[in-house]
């Protein structure tokens, strides 16, 4: 629940960072086909401190152009640091009372990728050390490490792997985020396989993907939320994708996919079993029309079924993420997302997310740059059989705005302006209901 995690947690991607906080984009649960191995490592509940979907080593919108790495033998090292100061006029996302704190974001990352002619490996590691303070109950530390590497075993055909270890903390002010004393911490241990190969023009991407997670309440938990022994769980999924490249830079692709959640305690504190099953069937697109435009987009269908009371939950699912920049100055990020995610209530078994974000970066002149976005997510919460209660529907609208300017190349430094507003059709029962302005300034290095 750090109060960070609302803010840009992405610095070249201020609102698709967000949108990838709210719409639960966990790898073994949401079905992502997203075609980077960060993002897919992204859990539920989303981090105050996010492995970044761009890699440290891409030059990347809001960051200095200028060329970056250092030779470490047969690998190539990339270091950041981000370091951000504002005050945020709603720290703990409420109504009334509110209350305001000033800041202090420090963000180290490190990136190191392998320079060989066949095989990769990248290994990366961040953490994220928020302070408020006027709310110390807030203050929170994260990190991961993460490894990932393809290992080729002829032409056009790999093996791929990815394991890491994360430490996140639930934001107030998103789904799934009951108000608390102290911030929720979620450990987390994402491990996956996969096997390409391609056939002419046909192709297939086969993956299996397993996820330990383990929460840590820190506090009070509020009437209705799960305590953290029972949200404990394993992820698991399997999807295969298998496509077709009808033109160079145009693939046309199917994914089926299973999916499967087992919690440590099979009857829960509130006497729930929450054990289930799912699958989902998508069909996309893949574009890439130069290096700086990639588009990759689907429409599907996915449903989830609870093994307890055979109580399920389908759902209309889409994506549409990556960059366009057709016009020089200009790159755009669209970041359309739409899934099923757990629920941390005990009166509600899961909510459908759905995200519609895009995000932009636009070059003035010279040293000067303006980044900023807009996103709006609808959280739309199954009620449990037999709870009483009734549907709930949260929204939440994001936007921003900054300015970033070029020191040096690999310095930038801006101001950025945050507006977040939360409304629910139930703020009786826990929904939100507040607004929320964080003003700041950020530093960003990059070697």
């Amino acid at each position: 629940m750090a109060i960070s995690a609302n803010r840009s947690q992405l610095i070249w991607s201020p609102v698709v960072g967000w949108v990838l906080l709210t719409c639960g984009g966990s790898f073994a649960l949401a079905q992502s086909e997203t075609s980077s191995p960060a993002a897919q490592i992204l859990l539920e509940q989303t981090p105050a401190v996010d492995v970044p979907d761009t890699p440290v080593s891409g030059a990347g919108p809001g960051i200095g152009t200028g060329e970056v790495g250092i030779a470490v033998g047969a690998f190539t090292l990339y270091p950041m640091l981000e370091v951000q100061a504002g005050y945020d006029s709603n720290v703990y996302a409420t109504s009334a009372p509110t209350v305001g704190s000033p800041y202090t974001l420090i963000k180290p990352v490190v990136e190191m990728k392998s320079d060989w002619l066949n095989h990769s490996l990248r290994v990366m590691a961040g953490g994220g050390f928020g302070f408020y303070s006027n709310a110390s109950t807030q203050n929170y530390w994260n990190g991961y490490v993460q490894a990932d590497g393809r290992l080729d075993i002829k032409e056009d055909f790999y093996a791929t792997g990815l394991v890491g270890v994360r430490r996140q903390t639930e934001a107030l002010g998103t789904p799934n985020a009951a108000l608390a004393s102290a911030p929720t911490v979620v450990d987390s241990i994402p491990i996956e396989l996969g096997l390409y190969q391609r056939f002419n023009r046909f192709f297939y991407d086969a993956r299996v993907s397993a996820t330990r997670l383990r929460y840590n309440d820190n506090g009070i938990v509020p009437l209705g939320a799960l305590p953290d022994a029972s949200r404990d769980r394993m992820e698991y999924e399997q999807r295969v994708r298998i496509g077709y490249e009808i033109i160079d830079g145009i693939d046309v692709w199917v994914t089926p996919g299973l999916n499967q959640r087992i919690y440590d305690q099979f009857v829960n504190a509130y006497g729930q079993q929450r054990d289930s099953n799912g699958w989902f069937f998508n069909f996309g697109a893949t574009v890439k029309l130069t290096e700086t435009t990639r588009l990759e987009g689907y429409i599907g269908y996915a449903s989830l079924t609870y093994l307890a009371d055979g109580s399920t939950t389908p759902a209309l699912t889409f994506s549409l993420t990556g960059s366009w920049n057709g016009y020089a100055p200009l790159t755009i990020r669209p970041a359309f997302i739409r899934t099923i995610n757990e629920s941390a209530y005990s009166n509600y078994s899961n909510y459908v997310s759905t995200t519609l974000g895009v995000d932009f970066t636009y070059d003035i002149h010279d040293a000067w740059q303006m980044v900023g976005g807009t996103g709006f997510n609808i959280a739309q919460y199954t009620p449990v059989p037999g709870s009483g209660v009734g549907p709930r529907t949260d929204y939440y609208w994001r936007a921003s705005l900054g300015l970033l300017y070029s020191l040096r190349p690999q310095v930038q430094i801006g101001p950025l302006y945050e507006h977040t507003t939360g409304t629910s059709t139930d703020t009786a029962n826990g929904g939100p209901s507040y607004t929320r302005e964080v003003i700041s300034l950020r530093v960003v290095a990059k070697r």
